[in-house]
């Protein structure tokens, strides 16, 4: 007991230096947890997104108005499409078209901009999206051509403001539509694109009213089961490029993307974001490490008169660096503890604010710390192996 006590004891004779070097140590592990913290909600926050839409669908993009290689114009996704892959295909559960159109849309004298959707019954289901008033679209809808819509919550506090919007009528360009359901929000996507800014019809109707000149913008499909997902995209191309008249070697005149592609790519860069994030961190942690060494290299200038002292009466280089690496661990340790403080509350609190959770894990909390006083024993090393080696003639003659 007698060695942490002279250690802090030590620095408390020096408050403003010992201030100091602890508030290096601080801000490095702070802002080591902060880092960390922020690196893994962001990461967190975009996979929950992706994984909102469904980690097991598949999504066909048309390229029309590209070309397939430059050999031929890409043919539109259409309704004979959507039937060769409900018709042939053996591990679809689900095949959901879907066209998207800017267009203006006006209630109770309030005009809006926003993205009209045609698409089937199966839209919302296969989305996972809620409807929280009215309800769904129905298979009959798109039989008759009903004028019969959903809206987004953005699109119902435009035109409506805090009312429910379900039994009103709503003008889409020169038609109109009785909302039959209010989606949940969603909130923005990672591209910042606010996802509750839609309006939806079913297809026929969509169809009649604004027109399917180019075909669908999209087929969504999901297998019968999960496990089924590679196949089930395997089998999508080729019934489509079957449908297309592709023939072997000829690129695909489509695109075909799965969210477990999304969400590799997402997790890679958001690890890639996190490591930059911790070593840059890293560097703080770095330079309150030197700071606890350059504080003690003074210390032991200063005090060589009283280790020559020490030495003299009977104490081995052994107990002179135990003494030396004390006051570095006491540095050490108040430094990451107080960082490790300032880093769980910044880290929280701005979790709190970006809507990540406030959780920061225990884990990057108590690795940190223990991190801060490795450096600090490390950096304190080098002045405590200086004052052991200190000859006590030369040390006895210092002032």
């Amino acid at each position: 007991m007698e060695l942490p006590r002279h250690a802090v004891q030590t620095l408390v004779r020096n408050p403003g230096r010992s201030a100091l070097t602890v508030l290096g140590l601080t801000i490095g592990v702070g802002a080591f947890i902060a880092m960390v913290s922020f690196g893994e909600g962001a990461r967190g926050s975009v996979l929950a997104q992706f994984e909102a839409l469904g980690t097991d669908t598949v999504s066909v993009r048309s390229r029309v108005g590209s070309t397939s290689g430059g050999a031929r114009a890409a043919h539109p996704l259409d309704d004979a499409d959507v039937l060769v892959l409900r018709r042939d295909a053996t591990t679809l559960a689900a095949v959901v078209p879907l066209v998207r159109k800017a267009v203006d849309v006006t209630a109770q004298g309030e005009i809006h901009r926003t993205i009209v959707h045609g698409t089937t019954s199966d839209f919302a289901p296969l989305r996972r999206w809620e409807v929280v008033s009215g309800g769904n679209l129905d298979p009959r809808d798109l039989a008759r051509r009903a004028r019969v819509c959903l809206v987004g919550r953005t699109v119902a506090v435009a035109l409506f403001g805090d009312a429910d919007p379900v039994g009103e009528r709503i003008g889409v360009g020169t038609s109109r539509c009785r909302v039959v359901g209010l989606l949940e929000a969603k909130g923005t996507s990672v591209g910042g694109t606010d996802l509750d800014d839609l309006l939806v019809l079913p297809a026929t109707t969509f169809a009649a009213e604004l027109g399917l000149e180019e075909g669908y913008s999209f087929i969504d499909v999901r297998p019968a089961r999960a496990d089924l997902l590679p196949a089930a995209r395997a089998e999508t191309i080729a019934l489509l490029r079957q449908a297309h008249g592709l023939q072997p070697g000829e690129p695909d005149d489509f695109v075909v993307t799965s969210p477990d592609d999304v969400i590799r790519a997402a997790r890679r860069t958001a690890g890639t974001l996190s490591a930059l994030l911790a070593g840059i961190a890293g560097v703080s942690l770095l330079v309150g490490g030197i700071g606890i060494m350059n504080i003690l290299l003074v210390s032991v200038a200063e005090r060589t008169h009283e280790i020559g002292i020490r030495v003299a009466l009977g104490a081995s280089p052994a107990q002179i660096r135990a003494q030396f690496l004390a006051e570095a661990f006491a540095l050490a340790l108040v430094g990451s503890g107080a960082g490790a403080a300032l880093g769980a509350g910044v880290g929280f609190g701005v979790g709190r604010l970006m809507g990540w959770g406030g959780l920061v894990p225990g884990s990057v909390v108590l690795g940190s710390t223990l991190f801060g006083v490795g450096v600090g024993l490390i950096f304190g090393y080098i002045p405590a192996r200086r004052a052991a080696r200190l000859d006590p003639i030369d040390a006895l003659r210092r002032e």
